[in-house]
């Protein structure tokens, strides 16, 4: 796996917002691990045949990535769910270029979201569980770091479509592990050396893999615009996150 995050990613703060989310949360236990119950944000109604779920990016649950949530529950008319994988932590916003540097950043991301010990049992108690409560189609998405996790979740079948939003960590290679349609959205802040060569590896698979699969640049957008590094009190940047998660609806709709 790559073992940097983007220039932008470590360059461009968060910005704060005063949003203020509509869903609640509940919590389940991920069997198997010594870790804590998993707190889990939910928008929707519950027992939805349609379940979305978001991988957040390092700064976990800002107020931004829940009303992505919400707006996507809302104008989708599916469930949209937000497991804290981070256990209450996230990259402190004020440390933001990181004063450690680069390197301490995209170390800490790759403890924080060890894919075995972490992030990969979790995932499989989300999907879990909202199937319990009538699920049939489950799709997901992922910002920057959690689109990297979207993709080493290939092998457990755990998604039916997957959007891969201002993506981190990826190498051209990662192409070749996709078994779902994707939709993969790079901003102006991803190598599109990186960007290209995984797409075409996703074409190269023919059949419903790479027919279904979407590619759209917002490279007119920094890394983060549809996350927290996004000033949605901006009516432009406001819109184009909008246009992002219209897209990935639309992409949905058509895969699930």
């Amino acid at each position: 796996m790559a073992d940097q995050l983007p220039e932008q990613c470590c360059t461009l703060p968060p910005f704060t917002s005063d949003y203020t989310p509509t869903g609640s949360y509940f919590t389940i236990p991920v069997p198997d691990t010594k870790q804590p119950d998993l707190r889990v944000y939910s928008a929707g109604p519950t027992d939805a045949k349609t379940v979305i779920v978001c991988v957040y990016d390092i700064f976990a649950l800002h107020q931004n990535t829940l009303q992505g949530v919400d707006h996507l529950a809302s104008t989708y008319g599916c469930r949209a769910v937000l497991p804290d994988l981070f256990r209450g932590e996230s990259w402190p916003v004020e440390n933001m270029p990181p004063k450690e540097g680069q390197a301490v950043l995209s170390a800490w991301v790759q403890a924080r979201g060890n894919w075995e010990a972490q992030i990969r049992p979790a995932l499989v108690a989300v999907v879990n569980k909202v199937k319990e409560e009538g699920a049939e189609k489950i799709g997901a998405y992922g910002f920057c770091f959690g689109a990297k996790k979207l993709v080493q979740a290939q092998p457990d079948n755990l998604f039916g479509a997957v959007a891969l939003i201002h993506p981190s960590f990826f190498v051209a290679a990662d192409g070749d592990a996709m078994r779902v349609p994707s939709l993969l959205v790079p901003s102006s802040g991803e190598d599109q050396t990186i960007m290209n060569g995984f797409w075409s590896r996703v074409q190269a698979k023919g059949g419903d893999i790479a027919a279904k699969s979407i590619r759209e640049d917002f490279t007119d957008m920094h890394h983060g615009f549809a996350a927290a590094r996004s000033n949605w009190a901006d009516p432009r940047m406001a819109g184009r996150a909008r246009d992002c998660h219209a897209l990935m609806i639309k992409f949905f709709k058509a895969t699930l």
